[in-house]
């Protein structure tokens, strides 16, 4: 990352504060957790000296009064509730792709039809993300070096990011909310690169959606979303628990659902859907990535889902797949020129 500069003692004492309550739901004697708490400090205190706008008052929500009766998450996919569709760019690139007489041209046509997406996949396989030794100028170029696979996974990113404009800031601020998931995203792809297991693009797009289901509740059922949010706030409670108080599933089964409604591949399915369920999530190498790059995102106090609390995760979990303090430190020092890339990739679509 870029040069820091040295921490006011007043801004270590407020990022320390704030991790404190963040880790409420922990055992910080963990020799895990102590380092990812030591490591957020850091990252928080460097964001808040940079970026003190991202950590303003949340407004006070008070507790809901009613009691809910639970939703069916099927029935509500089906209702005429308008939840977003799969991008019409995405499917006519599934469509390229499973044309057995297609060429990897007629993909980059696809592609080179949106401007704004094709802006978005050359500065993504021009950047830290890749490191490749030569610039590439052209999506048909990106298309031969990466793969029509693993491009169009890339582009569905990418493509669903302008779905849920309109959700009220005060309760899901959408820049932060993917700042946060494309840090997932980043995360989960540079776990699978470091233990050479998944697919490091899969990885991402997993990590990208993983909270997809956020905005979906609250499109589709805002008072709940927003009771959901109360409770999680004012209980400390963790989100996805909060949302299952309120509707009787979380907001993992509901993007998960969401995906499969899309005909995604399963393993961006299963990634979506298990990423609060660790025991099924260490099932596949993408499920199991996002599964802890999300609790690391979350730690650095990388942007939010409006969900901040950690949950509590045994060492042994950690440790198991590689991810000792030590192996978390060296990760932790690799990701910084990929976030600073990937995130001005991020305001560059913004703008």
């Amino acid at each position: 990352m870029t040069e820091h500069t040295p921490i006011p003692e007043e801004i270590m004492h407020k990022a320390t504060a704030l991790m404190e309550d963040r880790f409420t739901n922990t055992d910080r004697e963990q020799p895990v957790l102590a380092t990812l708490f030591e490591l957020g400090v850091a990252h928080v205190a460097q964001d808040l000296l940079e970026h003190p706008e991202l950590y303003k008052e949340k407004a006070q929500l008070p507790m809901p009064k009613e009691k809910f009766a639970p939703v069916d998450p099927l029935s509500l996919l089906r209702s005429e509730v308008k939840l977003p569709s799969l991008p019409q760019v995405f499917i006519e690139m599934r469509q390229v792709i499973n044309d057995p007489s297609s060429s990897a041209s007629d993909l980059a046509k696809v592609i080179s039809r949106d401007t704004a997406l094709s802006a978005f996949l050359l500065r993504m396989v021009n950047s830290a993300f890749y490191s490749f030794p030569a610039q590439i100028d052209t999506i048909s170029r990106a298309v031969a070096v990466i793969g029509t696979q693993q491009l169009s996974t890339l582009a569905l990113g990418t493509s669903v990011m302008d779905m849920f404009k309109g959700l009220p800031a005060d309760i899901i601020d959408l820049g932060l909310f993917w700042r946060h998931s494309f840090a997932c995203g980043i995360i989960a792809s540079q776990l699978s690169k470091t233990f050479k297991q998944g697919t490091p693009e899969k990885c991402f797009v997993a990590g990208l959606l993983h909270d997809i289901g956020r905005p979906v509740l609250m499109m589709a059922l805002p008072d709940r979303a927003i009771a959901a949010t109360a409770i999680s706030r004012n209980k400390k409670a963790l989100m996805f628990k909060a949302e299952h108080v309120v509707t009787g599933f979380n907001h993992a089964e509901l993007g998960g659902m969401l995906l499969r409604k899309w005909n995604l591949p399963f393993s961006l399915v299963t990634a979506v859907l298990n990423h609060h369920s660790p025991a099924k999530a260490a099932k596949s190498p993408e499920s199991l990535y996002v599964y802890f790059a999300n609790i690391i995102a979350k730690t650095m106090g990388i942007g939010g889902s409006g969900d901040f609390f950690i949950r509590n995760v045994n060492n042994e979990r950690w440790e198991k797949h590689g991810l000792t303090p030590d192996k978390l430190r060296q990760l932790d020092a690799e990701l910084g020129p990929i976030l600073d890339d990937a995130f001005s990739i991020l305001k560059n679509m913004a703008a």
